[in-house]
């Protein structure tokens, strides 16, 4: 089965490109509430799991005994900007626990940036706040520091066990690359991001300690939405301006993830050839049909992105097709 066609961009009027994509809706249950495309073929995952990589922070006791911030647990789930904000709360994060951001693996931007800073540092790093996550944990366990972003250390290994457990999939056996801050990065059915995602959206299932940190973190995404993504991010908006209806978070090469609390629903997204606006575009559209963005807000949060001329006029748009109202036997079930 091909995937669906899920936003195009147009030029006057006629088509200049179109973008493929696969997306599927969960409930806590595991049940399929709707589905586009192949959901069961893999995909790398990549920071549209953050989310799930926080937990151990909160589970192990490390949250607690550091004193980590709502803020700070926010950024152990970003993909940030580098902003003011996001770097002054690490530096105060890296005061807590008595270390510099010297041990910190996630690399230095290369094109980075920043309106506050002449120069990046490892903190500009978009995953510098789960990074921090990873060792604040591993400090708090006395285990070395060395290492600790290979898969055979034991905060990559804590990772690998919440990550099975939310998603059901055994990652001890999963295929897997390295993601671009170093970490290892499974690939595993859209189905199974949504479902966890879903497991997150209604936690009633699972074990108490997991429910407590899984209310932690999304209790911290509403709160400081400006942590995940930036003042301008699309994680970020989307939640400020839902009122945290929706919490969500973009993966990288087109994967978007998302839960809903009020619906105890999981979404995942993923656009083929991994264009980052296009599954912005497609899970806003996602959104619409459950009902929860009206038309005004559908609009405000950038459903339809205008082509300009370097002079500025509107010469086409880019913007989502039909495909969350194509009927069962030609699209989603």
């Amino acid at each position: 089965m091909e995937n669906p066609i899920m936003v195009e961009a147009t030029r006057g009027n006629h088509q200049e490109s179109r973008h493929r994509g696969v997306a599927v809706i969960v409930d806590s249950l595991g049940h399929v509430v709707r589905s586009w495309g192949n959901i069961y073929d893999p995909v790398f995952g990549r920071s549209s799991l953050k989310f799930i990589q926080a937990l151990p922070l909160i589970e192990s006791g490390a949250a607690d005994a550091f004193n980590l911030s709502p803020q700070e647990i926010a950024l152990a789930c970003a993909s940030h900007r580098g902003e003011e904000i996001h770097i002054k709360a690490l530096e105060i994060w890296l005061q807590k626990i008595g270390k510099d951001e010297r041990i910190l693996d996630c690399g230095i931007p290369q094109h980075f940036s920043s309106p506050f800073y002449s120069k990046s540092s490892v903190l500009h790093n978009a995953c510098s706040g789960k990074h921090l996550g990873f060792l604040t944990t591993a400090l708090y366990r006395k285990e070395s520091l060395e290492g600790y972003s290979s898969r055979e250390h034991p905060v990559q290994q804590r990772v690998e066990r919440a990550l099975t457990d939310l998603t059901d999939i055994d990652h001890l056996h999963a295929p897997y690359g390295i993601d671009g801050c170093g970490i290892p990065s499974f690939t595993l059915p859209l189905y199974n991001i949504a479902l966890s995602m879903a497991r997150f959206a209604d936690p009633s299932h699972l074990h108490y300690p997991r429910q407590k940190a899984i209310h932690r973190i999304l209790g911290a995404l509403e709160a400081h939405p400006e942590m995940i993504a930036g003042a301008q991010g699309f994680d970020t908006k989307v939640i400020k301006l839902t009122h945290g209806q929706v919490l969500c978070k973009m993966g990288a090469a087109g994967v978007e993830a998302g839960i809903i609390p009020s619906l105890s629903l999981g979404i995942a997204l993923k656009i083929e050839d991994g264009n980052a606006k296009a599954a912005e575009l497609a899970f806003l559209a996602i959104l619409k049909s459950l009902g929860l963005l009206d038309a005004d807000l559908y609009e405000m949060l950038g459903a339809h992105v205008p082509i300009l001329t370097h002079k500025g006029k509107t010469v086409g748009f880019m913007q989502p097709t039909n495909f969350t109202t194509v009927p069962l036997e030609t699209g989603w079930h």
